[in-house]
Formats: structure tokens, C-alpha cells, sequence
């Protein structure tokens, strides 16, 4: 491939990569795991730009990417271990102690400082001095503490950890009963089993290239063509499979089906059904229903109501999920509020989601789908009509 041939497959690859993940950052919605997905994308990005930049006839000519990809590989495991731990378990909160998955990360950049803040020409002169010696971990001991293969070790024991913890957990999720309708759509599975077989590969990648083969040494390293085509894999799951864009539908399908209820006695099913009458004079006098990130949990806290309770009263009273009671609401606050063909006319989709209290344009179409049996755009036109 040319070089301009590879400069614009790489800024592609590295556009989308940024593009992606500032959509899964800033997002609405609080799963952690949209967060990871979105740090992954972004570091993703970053090392398919300094890729380029790094081939023996770019180096000399951008000597700031040297040495900045390498510590950002002892990132790489504990995300993709993280990405996944938070994927089965959609309701946890971010642990700090995960935060300790970084140290070796700031260790190595530590390590480097004094490379980074040399002067260019420094920097230019270790280069040419590390491309004369034709060995891609020569090292000046000014510059760096340990030996590059040192790193080269310890990643690969990161890596290798990381996977063992990561197939342990998803066996963990596939054989417990309450998942199994989750591998019987498929919603996800596919996706994981991807992720594993994409990491297995680099596992291997890095044994066979820096440790089986001389230690990597005989020939410099171009681009890790494995993180292009893992990106690829996630742009081209998520791409048919676009629901899982929005956070809140991943968290639904990630919560697996409801539990079948008990039959309620007389006066279990008389209070549940007086939490409903209050949870309906509460939506009517406040107008909670137009926060985006009202869940069942958030409105028992402001109610001081358990967030099962509120749950189970919905059902109880009015056979639909709390999440399809929510969505009413919003889908009636609609037609009261945006029934003015003018105001109509003069405003986009999104911002009619936004207006009634939902978090994304995708979540808006399933849910008024659902409720009205047509699009926003069909029903809104048939009114004005």
C-alpha cells in the first residue's frame, strides 16, 4: 500500500475510532460500560494515528509519537476485562479499586518523561541512533529504567491474565439460568465471542512477534493491524445492530426477562395498587417523567418508595413494565404539549425526544412505535392532515 494510500486509511480508521467513542462518552445514560467502550475507541483512535507515524520512513520526520503507544498497551487488557465486567453487570457503579488496573500504565509513563520533555532534536537524535542499530528495543538507560522486553513480558502476562478473568466471567453469565434468554436471541453473544477470539489473537500476536520470533528484534513493527480489524468488528455489530447504540436498550436486554410474580393476597395487591394511585399523583404534579434518566431506583429515592415495590405496583395496576408506564407518560405529554402544528413544523425529532423526556432519537421511535403502532413522523402527519 502507498503511503498516501495508508495515511488515509489510517485517518479514516482513526476518525471513526474518535468518532465513536466521543458518542459513547458523552451519551446520555450511566452505564459504565459505555464509558469503557468509548475510552477503548478513543485510545484505539490514537494508536491508528501514531501507527503511521511511527513507520521508519515517518518516525524521524514526527518524533513526538515515539514511545507515547507503549504504555498505552498496559491499558488495553483491564479495559477490555473492564468493558466486559460491566457488561454483565449493567447496574454496577464504577469501582475505584478498578482504578489500580492503571498503575502499570502510569509507571511506564513515568518512566518515559524524560524521553518527552527533550527537545526535538534529542528526540531525533535517539531515533536515528535506535534505527541505526536496527534493533526496535534498543534503549538509552537515560531514557527509560528497564528493558523494553521487560515491558514486552509483563503485557503479555497482563494480557494473558485478563483473558483467563475474562472467559471466567463469561462462562459465569452463560450458565446462569437467568441469562439464557440472552444467548437465545443473540442480542450480544456474538459480540462477546468476537471480543475473546479478537483478544486470543493478540495474545498470540504478542508471543509469536515479540517472544517466540527473537524477541521481536530482526524487524521493526508497522501497525497492529489486529486493533484495526477488532474496530472493525465492534463498527460492524454495532452498525446491524444499532439498538445497542442507545445505552438504556442495552441496559434493558442486559437485565434478562422479568421474574415471574407470586399470586398476590388481597391486601398485598390493595397496596400495591395505592403505590400506583401515588405514583400516578406524583408523575401528574411534578412532571418527573421528563427527566431522561428517571429509572425505577431514582424515583424510589425521591419518594422514599423501594424501587421494586414501584415496579411491582405498575404491573399490578396496569399489566405493563414501569419502563412502558414511563414511556406513556412521555408519548402523552407529547400530544398535549406538541400537538401545535406550528410548533410542530418547526421542530426536529430530537427535539421533541428531548422535550418529553427521552434520552435518545432510537429509544423515542421503540418506544412510540410500541405504544402508538407507527412511527412519530406517520402519526404527527395524520394528525396535521
Amino acid at each position: 500500500m502507498s503511503n498516501v494510500g495508508s495515511l488515509y486509511l489510517f485517518s479514516l480508521v482513526s476518525s471513526l475510532c474518535v468518532l465513536f467513542g466521543l458518542n459513547f462518552l458523552f451519551r446520555k445514560g450511566n452505564l459504565v460500560v459505555a464509558k469503557i467502550l468509548a475510552s477503548e475507541f478513543l485510545i484505539l483512535g490514537y494508536l491508528v494515528v501514531a501507527a503511521y507515524y511511527l513507520m521508519p520512513e515517518n518516525i524521524v520526520e514526527t518524533p513526538y509519537f515515539f514511545r507515547t503507544v507503549a504504555p498505552l498497551f498496559y491499558l488495553l487488557p483491564p479495559l477490555n476485562f473492564l468493558f466486559l465486567w460491566y457488561l454483565f453487570h449493567p447496574k454496577a457503579k464504577f469501582k475505584k479499586i478498578h482504578l489500580f488496573f492503571a498503575l502499570p500504565f502510569l509507571l511506564q509513563l513515568v518512566e518515559n518523561l524524560p524521553f518527552y520533555l527533550s527537545s526535538k532534536a534529542t528526540k531525533i537524535t535517539e531515533i536515528k541512533w535506535m534505527l541505526a542499530q536496527g534493533d526496535f528495543f534498543a534503549f538509552s538507560p537515560r531514557f527509560m529504567w528497564f528493558d523494553p522486553i521487560c515491558h514486552v513480558y509483563a503485557k503479555f502476562v497482563m494480557y494473558a491474565i485478563f483473558y483467563v478473568a475474562m472467559v471466567y466471567y463469561y462462562c459465569r453469565f452463560r450458565m446462569a439460568k437467568q441469562n439464557q434468554i440472552l444467548f437465545q436471541k443473540g442480542i450480544f453473544h456474538f459480540w462477546v465471542i468476537g471480543i475473546l477470539i479478537f483478544r486470543f489473537c493478540t495474545l498470540f500476536y504478542i508471543w509469536y512477534t515479540f517472544i517466540f520470533t527473537d524477541h521481536g528484534k530482526t524487524s521493526f513493527i508497522t501497525t497492529d493491524y489486529l486493533l484495526i480489524a477488532e474496530f472493525v468488528f465492534h463498527l460492524f455489530y454495532l452498525a446491524i445492530n444499532p439498538k445497542l447504540l442507545d445505552v438504556k436498550i442495552l441496559a434493558e436486554n442486559l437485565r434478562g426477562p422479568e421474574k415471574e410474580e407470586s399470586v398476590l393476597t388481597a391486601d398485598e395487591e390493595n397496596r400495591l395498587c395505592a403505590l400506583a394511585d401515588k405514583i400516578e399523583e406524583y408523575f401528574k404534579t411534578t412532571e418527573v417523567f421528563l427527566n431522561s434518566q428517571l429509572t425505577a431506583e431514582l424515583l424510589g429515592s425521591l419518594t422514599g418508595n423501594p424501587h421494586r415495590s414501584i415496579g411491582q405496583a405498575i404491573k399490578c395496576k396496569y399489566g405493563i413494565s414501569f419502563r412502558d408506564y414511563l414511556n406513556n407518560y412521555r408519548i402523552a405529554y407529547i400530544e398535549e404539549k406538541l400537538s401545535d402544528p406550528a410548533y410542530l413544523a418547526k421542530s426536529s425529532i430530537e427535539t421533541i425526544a428531548e422535550a418529553s423526556g427521552f434520552g435518545s432519537r432510537q429509544s423515542f421511535y421503540t418506544a412510540f412505535k410500541k405504544a402508538k403502532g407507527c412511527t412519530p413522523k406517520e402519526y404527527f402527519n395524520s394528525r396535521i392532515g
